[in-house]
């Protein structure tokens, strides 16, 4: 187990344990800048879910989601609660007081950022000088706005949402909340306020985990996980059809279609049915249009490519030890492709009689009573790696692209064909980009371009999957899956017949669907199997949908070991 599984392990518990409910699956954790687990806020975010009723305050945090701010407006949002939550909370644990002196006075410790008034680091700097009750010299907006958001204990979830549109209102010139969810309901033809969603498909929020780090003003990293959202609200009235604003936007931020329109159509015409009705495909090799494109795309492919860099940092950093588990995993890999092709002895209808297989002739009408000596053949065989590239692997991309490398390296120095590539889904599209192909064993480098973004329709992504390796020609086909196994999207499953509305995709419904899919994969041979790369909480939805077809890989050491007896099962059965 990884110190990030570590930390994520002890958030949750602190959290369970404000909440008093240890069933309870927040929508946030809380991190310091070293990624270690806040005791502090993550017992706020816990106690917020024992005295409110989280879901009539998650529709304005999902609003958020849509607005270029949106971030900075959720970090405002909890500085809000946090008071809110300790002015309840005061009296029955006398311990949060000095819990909230202590983060308060790690807070304060750090200097001002005075030049950036508007900032959230400097309001809250303010807002926990306040809470040691040594106030430090503000202005008159700055004051407006911290006395705006001292929420009083009495408050309830509508009053807390209210007054929190008031101030972002008055102080910050934001539309009403009213105003915003109708031009997206408009242009998405659902409410984004779907009952029971993760943020963004998150885990863990942006908002939550920049509480604790260095850095100010509104949403340093936003545009990576939110933006599919917001700028395809930006470009409504552009004269374009929803199709067109669609592609258009899914094609400049991933890369052209590598189907013709055409070959699209038919794609989606076989796939995107039932439960993926209304869902759209986008097939690419991850090559960008040459034109032009806005200033805001343009920072969006920024962020795309500091990501990257990342990635490949991180696998330089750890050089040696990654070059030694490739070397273990091919090797491993090759001998067991040699034992598969040693001479073994095989019944026959010709060849060396066997004397204690002669009664079966007459006996059981079984003319097989003879041997010979043959060369076990392992036939043609290619292997897909899939990674899950959605919002809640964010935290974890420089590993999964090392992890996919890896098993691709390996995969190709025994000359076994192998294709990389990923998914994710953006307001009902399923982007699946391919990094490398069966024949370019040069690129193994480009799965480095791995980034994750948007929701994870598992469903759908796996029965794409099975339409691609289809149409290649081998003997044997091998699908391995890295995926946290929590199918999650905004489009909803539409109801049968002509019911208006639909149930979301996600939860039971989401994992039934992928363990469906999962399914017809293993009956039309093409052997799926899952690398997992959640928490504890999502075991139980990897064990339905992949059965024993699972790994799970405590620590990096670990890694060869782990991911060679999961391959070499599979080429044993082959």
């Amino acid at each position: 187990m990884d110190r990030q599984d570590i930390e994520n392990r002890r958030a949750d518990n602190q959290v369970w344990n404000g909440a008093g409910d240890y069933g309870l699956r927040a929508d946030f954790q809380a991190f310091g800048p070293e990624g270690e687990a806040d005791l502090y806020f993550n017992t706020v975010i816990g106690l917020l879910y024992r005295y409110c009723d989280y879901g009539k305050l998650k529709p304005l945090f999902n609003t958020f989601q849509s607005q270029s701010s949106g971030a900075f407006y959720g970090d405002l949002f909890w500085l809000g609660l946090e008071g809110y939550v300790f002015r309840r909370a005061e009296k029955d644990r006398p311990v949060l007081a000095q819990l909230r002196r202590d983060y308060a006075r790690e807070v304060t410790a750090q200097p001002r950022k005075g030049a950036e008034r508007e900032g959230i680091q400097n309001l809250r700097w303010l807002w926990f000088r306040r809470a040691l009750g040594e106030r430090a010299q503000e202005d008159a907006w700055e004051r407006g706005v911290l006395d705006d958001l001292t929420f009083p204990a009495s408050c309830t979830e509508q009053e807390l949402c209210t007054r929190m549109e008031a101030l972002l209102h008055k102080w910050f010139h934001r539309a009403r909340r009213s105003v915003t969810d109708r031009q997206w309901a408009a242009f998405a033809g659902r409410d984004i306020l779907q009952k029971g969603k993760k943020q963004g498909g998150l885990v863990r929020s942006t908002a939550l985990r920049r509480l604790g780090q260095s850095g100010g003003g509104p949403v340093e990293e936003e545009g990576r996980k939110f933006f599919w959202q917001r700028k395809l609200l930006l470009r409504l009235g552009s004269g374009k059809t929803r199709e067109e604003v669609l592609r258009s936007y899914v094609e400049n931020c991933f890369g052209t279609s590598m189907l013709t329109p055409p070959e699209t159509a038919a794609a989606e015409k076989l796939l995107c049915t039932g439960a993926h009705q209304n869902c759209r495909l986008h097939f690419t090799r991850g090559v960008l249009p040459a034109r032009a494109v806005d200033g805001q795309t343009a920072w969006e492919r920024d962020a795309f490519q500091a990501q990257r860099e990342k990635n490949r940092a991180y696998y330089q950093a750890r050089l040696v030890e990654n070059q030694h588990i490739l070397t273990q995993l091919a090797q491993r890999l090759q001998n067991t492709i040699l034992l598969q092709s040693d001479v073994s002895d095989v019944r026959t209808r010709a060849g060396a009689l066997r004397p204690g297989l002669a009664w079966r002739a007459e006996a059981l009408q079984d003319g097989r009573v003879f041997s010979q000596r043959r060369q076990n053949e392992l036939g043609d065989l290619s292997v897909d790696i899939l990674l899950d590239a959605s919002a809640s692997q964010n935290q974890q991309q420089e590993k999964l692209s090392t992890q996919a490398y890896l098993i691709a390296a390996a995969l190709t120095r025994c000359q076994i064909p192998v294709r990389v590539s990923s998914f994710c889904s953006v307001s009902g599209c399923t982007v699946l980009r391919i990094f490398r192909d069966y024949r370019e064993t040069g690129k193994n480098d480009a799965i480095f371009d791995y980034v994750s973004a948007g929701w994870n329709r598992d469903g759908l992504a796996l029965r794409a999957m099975g339409w691609l390796m289809e149409r290649e020609q081998a003997d044997h086909r091998l699908l391995i899956l890295l995926s946290d196994a929590n199918p999650n999207d905004d489009q909803k499953i539409p109801r049968d017949g002509f019911l208006p509305g639909g149930r979301d995709y996600g939860g039971k419904l989401g994992v039934k669907d992928a363990a469906a899919e999962a399914g017809v994969l293993r009956k039309k041979g093409l052997s799926p199997v899952c690398i997992f790369t959640g928490s504890d909480r999502e075991l139980p939805n990897a064990r339905e949908i992949y059965g024993r077809d699972l790994v799970r890989i405590p620590a990096i050491g670990w890694f060869a070991d782990a991911v060679g007896k999961l391959i070499q099962g599979k080429i044993q059965l082959l």
